[in-house]
């Protein structure tokens, strides 16, 4: 042939192996696709061999062929592969999807409510204060404070802010609150700690309550040479004229009379109150009867 002219040998047979391969491959992939396409003889001349039964889950074994095939088709042999795959993801369905779980609400039934960590009692046990309570703008006075496991170095505070304190036990301290913490109503709390607040007790609470203070009003003024009298106003509208010295409800003692106000001391509590003057229009003032009379004047001097 002119292919192969001034070829050599082992050209001419590289020539041929490249020409026959491709077509054994050829017809290798055809009966693999198409293999009932391959005649094979209708005449046997043994018994028709068994067919050999699957193994499941596994490789099946090779199978001797049923007949004779040519000499290129007797070198290949049936390869069962492997074993059917997993059919994959149902229709529809998500795959990069996953359950999660729902959050059952608080106190739904068969959860378990965590139970919170319990804070560790104070070091020291403030247990009570005398007095517990106490009237605003009244003086300077002394606290007692009951409890246990007190210490030298420990301290009363009122309000954050330290007041003089004494250790008389292990149960009992006593503390100089001056009048300046009490000088308005409302409530101070009261803790007994050291400096460091390394030892610290538990709050108490001291009640300031608002002092009584007089219900009359100052309506008008008579002015004399030895003592103003003023005149006073009750809830009723019923008129009363006191001058210094007197007590005005029983307990307010009348120190000052002017033209701004009248002046008077609580005698039970030592706290002073100012009655400012109101106009009193439609009053006629002087000396008009009532509870409160100021002392007659001395004898030979007349009222003017």
């Amino acid at each position: 042939m002119a292919l192969f002219e001034g070829k050599t040998s082992a050209e001419r047979n590289k020539m041929i192996a490249a020409i026959v391969l491709p077509l054994i491959a050829l017809i290798f992939v055809v009966r693999m696709l198409f293999g009932s396409s391959v005649p094979t003889r209708t005449a046997q001349t043994g018994p028709t061999p068994r067919p050999t039964p699957k193994r499941p889950g596994g490789p099946q074994a090779p199978t001797a062929p049923t007949d004779a095939p040519d000499d290129l088709v007797s070198m290949m042999t049936e390869i069962v592969c492997c074993t059917e795959p997993y059919g994959g993801a149902d229709a529809g369905r998500n795959i990069f999807a996953f359950y999660v779980k729902p959050t059952p609400p608080p106190g739904a039934a068969g959860t378990v409510t965590p139970t919170p960590t319990p804070t560790p009692p104070p070091p020291i046990i403030l247990a009570s204060l005398a007095p517990q309570s106490v009237f605003a703008k009244t003086a300077d006075f002394t606290l007692q404070v009951a409890g246990d496991k007190f210490g030298p170095a420990d301290r009363v505070y009122l309000d954050n802010h330290e007041v003089p304190t004494q250790y008389r036990s292990m149960q009992q301290l006593t503390a100089q609150v001056p009048a300046s913490a009490i000088a308005s109503p409302g409530q101070r709390q009261v803790i007994v700690r050291t400096p460091d607040n390394k030892l610290y007790s538990n709050p108490q609470t001291l009640n300031v309550m608002q002092p009584p203070a007089p219900t009359y009003t100052y309506i008008g003024l008579l002015k004399r040479a030895r003592s103003n009298t003023a005149v006073l106003k009750d809830q009723r509208g019923e008129l009363y004229s006191v001058r210094e010295g007197d007590l005005v409800e029983g307990r307010f003692r009348v120190t000052e009379i002017s033209e701004r106000g009248v002046d008077v001391v609580d005698k039970d509590l030592n706290i002073k109150h100012t009655l400012p003057f109101v106009s009193g229009s439609g009053n006629t003032p002087g000396r008009v009867p009532g509870s409160i009379q100021p002392p007659p004047p001395p004898e030979g001097e007349e009222e003017p």
